[in-house]
């Protein structure tokens, strides 16, 4: 069965408009996936900065209540209040600081206030 000119005119612009659709639909594809990778990465980075963030606030927290300590140690000595004074934790004051120059390792072994491990 011979076809019309006509008929073969519309067959071909539609193969044609079908490749078309095919390779836009490819483009479209590689780009969603390109995306998903982007969302995920930063999903991944937006995590680790809140984990980062509530580490620092833990470790400001822990600063904080350290010089709020120290700060009542100094208070009780201006004020003579032996009592106070003698309530404060030089060693516990002394493992604290070392723990957070260390970024929280704990050193709260008696080494005279040297660090030995790295």
């Amino acid at each position: 069965m011979e076809q019309e000119p006509q008929d073969v005119i519309v067959s071909a612009a539609m193969a044609t408009e079908a490749a078309r659709m095919r390779q836009q639909n490819r483009r479209e594809k590689k780009l969603l996936r390109a995306a998903r990778v982007a969302l995920r990465k930063k999903a991944n980075d937006c995590e680790m900065l809140k984990r980062k963030k509530q580490s620092m606030l833990v470790k400001e927290s822990a600063m904080q209540k350290l010089f709020d300590d120290f700060m009542l140690f100094v208070e009780a000595i201006e004020k003579n209040d032996v009592k106070n004074a003698h309530s404060f934790d030089e060693k516990a004051m002394m493992n604290a600081t070392l723990t957070m120059m260390n970024d929280g390792r704990d050193y709260s072994i008696d080494n005279g206030g040297f660090v030995t491990e790295y």
